[in-house]
């Protein structure tokens, strides 16, 4: 029995490729043992005529991982027997367009291969890959079939009554010639080269050194941030610790959080205060960002401090930072730039740590009160699920989300009434952070400020003022919303010279998040992610942040630039400046929980991005196949900022209990798509690769 981990098209991956039985021409279809052919005879009995329905059913029977394309085996040299359920049927089961791209490679020849030069014309003309060369060609060609016949090697796929027992077909186990034959692809070759992610995969490799122009200001770029950084699991108990820290930076994240409070004697203690979080020492803290800061990305980290601390722990809390970091890792700004005119440019601070500090957020029953409609908002959608980002969600995805809502707010009520859990004196007051100490003060570059604490005539809820000096705006979502409502323009032209940060809402005390992109649409550059949240908003920061080489800085749209003259109204007028479309040819291998005849599957595509970007849509709904295909459906997208847009794919199930449950996704910036046929490698929520694949096609053209 074939081990349910294995993938005939991926060398230690783990999602299984198509595989494709072999076309057997005017030969009968083969034996198979009559074991196992008895407990089937009388299902057999009505379909003896069709050699496949009887290959696909034994498969289902057998339990084994089985291809969408059992094909009909008793045809008379059928053109593509691994794509055809029935000679009446060619297309049906979504590999229509791959065999008519195979066809026209090839030019019609007799012989079914494709060779280099072939490749080299397909990867040209259907997968739009411009500076492929016939000897690049060669070279992939040589590589997948080393991979292939590596993997076939150390782990086999048995169909019964097919002979031999690798899990390629007979003419595919001739695809790859002596070393010193030009290698060459058939059909069920070709289409597990398409099918396997690493080879053709939606998105194109992540260059090695940024794309983007990085001797701008750190304002004129989005960064990747992470909230509370040094937490997991929830924001009332979850554990602290370096582990999420070493975690974010080695995803790309650039913006450390530290809640910084008195400990013990000088002791730093760094937790989520006013909750039952058990802290974390800031020296570990500050030793697991040494130690990681710069390992997958030179670009600036700013550490950013929530400062509870009284004179004496800011002198330890400057101490330690010289002791673990040096000069030689942390920047500390001259006097005349404490804080700066305008922000230095990111390749100026490469491989330099910049501290930041941040006012001390309010309470969480404070929050609720100053707010109280949003937070109305985010418990009906939260607690209740009445109104779920998706719009359509069924009860299985919002059932777990709100038991432990219920069960945190009701932890967070006791909290907050007992007296006995409540900060220390130290902490309970911000007079003693009200003012740096000198040595701590000396450190900061970026300096932030909330709303009410900067130029002296702003207004509490009036527009952002700009100051003399560039710093950075805190701000909570409702604060956000609040400024879009009612000053849009100012936000946007007071994030082209400073910075903007917004952080999550006190009642996300499950770790969920508001959505990055109404940050970044408005140029707010820094929308702090609860990253162990793993919904859809970290999705989507982690899709855009995959681009500039996965720097974790990504310039901002010009637009949105300094030079750009657009205010918020012109900006919803503006034009289309791409059209995408987007079809799915075909689903395959979901996890066994969702093997099931009995459901049918969907796919729903949201484009994220600027104003009028933001668009959704979905396949219909195709039912008892576990490998769906939605070849003749087509998901039509108008863009108007390519640059911010991200499109998030994920597969829908549904049958009699669950309308829509949910199978697995993928996010990739727009800019980033390849064209062509592309295969798909969902994920799960948390990221994890799942074993489910969509085969898609997707064109970009420019209006």
């Amino acid at each position: 029995m074939h081990s349910s981990s294995s993938d005939p098209a991926e060398s230690g991956a783990g999602s299984l490729a198509p595989r494709c039985p072999p076309s057997y021409g005017t030969s009968p279809p083969p034996r198979f043992p009559s074991a196992i052919v008895t407990p089937l005879s009388g299902t057999l009995a009505a379909n003896a005529t069709s050699a496949s329905s009887f290959a696909l059913q034994l498969s289902l029977r057998s339990g084994i991982e089985r291809s969408p394309w059992i094909g009909s085996m008793a045809s008379p040299k059928p053109a593509f027997g691994c794509c055809l359920s029935s000679p009446s049927a060619p297309h049906q089961n979504g590999c229509g367009l791959v065999e008519e791209e195979f066809e026209k490679a090839i030019r019609g020849r007799k012989v079914k291969a494709m060779n280099a030069a072939d490749l080299a014309t397909f990867l040209i003309n259907t997968q739009c890959e411009k500076s492929m060369t016939e000897d690049r060609a060669t070279t992939l060609m040589t590589d997948f079939n080393r991979v292939v016949m590596k993997s076939d090697s150390s782990r086999h796929f048995r169909i019964p009554g097919f002979s031999g027992s690798s899990r390629l077909s007979r003419s595919s186990r001739h695809a790859t010639p002596a070393p010193e034959q030009p290698p060459t692809f058939d059909f069920p070759t070709f289409l597990r080269f398409l099918w396997h992610p690493d080879f053709n995969g939606p998105q194109a490799a992540k260059s090695s050194t940024p794309t983007d122009d990085m001797n701008r200001p750190l304002s004129d770029y989005y960064i990747s941030a992470s909230h509370n950084t040094y937490l997991s699991g929830n924001q009332l108990w979850g554990r602290c610790s370096t582990t999420p820290i070493i975690k974010a930076l080695e995803e790309g994240c650039r913006v450390i959080e530290l809640d910084c409070w008195n400990g013990t004697g000088l002791n730093i203690d760094v937790l989520h205060g006013g909750t039952l979080t058990k802290p974390v020492s800031f020296q570990e803290c500050v030793t697991a960002i040494k130690n990681h800061a710069f390992q997958y990305s030179d670009y600036p980290v700013i550490v950013t401090i929530e400062n509870h601390l009284d004179h004496e722990h800011q002198k330890e809390a400057a101490k330690v930072l010289h002791e673990i970091l040096g000069q030689r890792m942390m920047f500390v700004p001259p006097p005349t730039e404490r804080p700066p005119k305008l922000f230095r440019h990111p390749e100026q601070l490469k491989n330099k740590i910049i501290i930041s500090d941040k006012p001390p957020g309010l309470p969480l029953l404070t929050q609720i009160v100053e707010d109280r409609e949003f937070a109305e908002e985010i418990i009906k959608k939260e607690i209740i699920g009445s109104d779920s980002e998706d719009g359509e969600d069924g009860e299985d995805e919002n059932e777990h989300s709100r038991k432990c809502m219920k069960k945190v707010l009701t932890r967070q009520d006791q909290i907050s009434r007992s007296r006995t859990l409540q900060p220390t004196s130290s902490q309970d007051t911000d007079d003693s952070s009200s003012e740096f100490d000198p040595e701590f003060d000396k450190l900061l570059y970026i300096h932030c400020q909330k709303p009410n604490e900067m130029e002296n005539d702003h207004v509490k809820g009036g527009p952002l003022k700009i100051g003399k000096v560039a710093i950075m705006a805190n701000l909570s979502e409702p604060q956000l919303n609040a400024q879009v409502k009612d000053h849009p323009d100012s936000l946007i032209e007071f994030s082209k010279r400073n910075l903007g940060r917004v952080y999550p809402f006190g009642l996300r005390i499950d770790s969920s998040n508001g959505d990055p992109m109404y940050a970044w649409e408005h140029g707010v550059q820094i929308a702090a992610i609860n990253w162990q949240g793993c919904d859809w908003p970290v999705w989507i920061s982690k899709a855009l942040f995959s681009k500039n080489g996965g720097c974790g800085y990504v310039k901002k749209p010009a637009v949105l630039l300094p030079e750009s003259k657009h205010d918020h109204r012109s900006l919803k007028d503006i034009k289309p400046k791409l059209e995408l479309k987007v079809k799915f040819l075909l689903g395959y291998v979901w996890q066994k929980k969702y093997a099931s005849r009995r459901r049918g599957y969907f796919v729903r595509v949201t484009i994220h991005g600027m104003h009028g970007d933001k668009q959704k849509k979905r396949t219909r709904v195709i039912k008892q196949s576990p490998n769906p295909s939605w070849e003749d459906q087509e998901l039509e997208f108008q863009i108007r900022v390519p640059e911010l847009a991200v499109l998030r794919v994920e597969l829908k199930r549904r049958d009699r209990m669950i309308r829509n449950g949910w199978v697995g996704q993928c996010c990739v910036p727009v800019t980033e798509l390849l064209q062509g046929i592309r295969t798909m490698r969902l994920a799960a929520r948390n990221g994890d690769h799942r074993r489910s694949k969509l085969l898609c096609y997707f064109e970009k053209k420019l209006l």
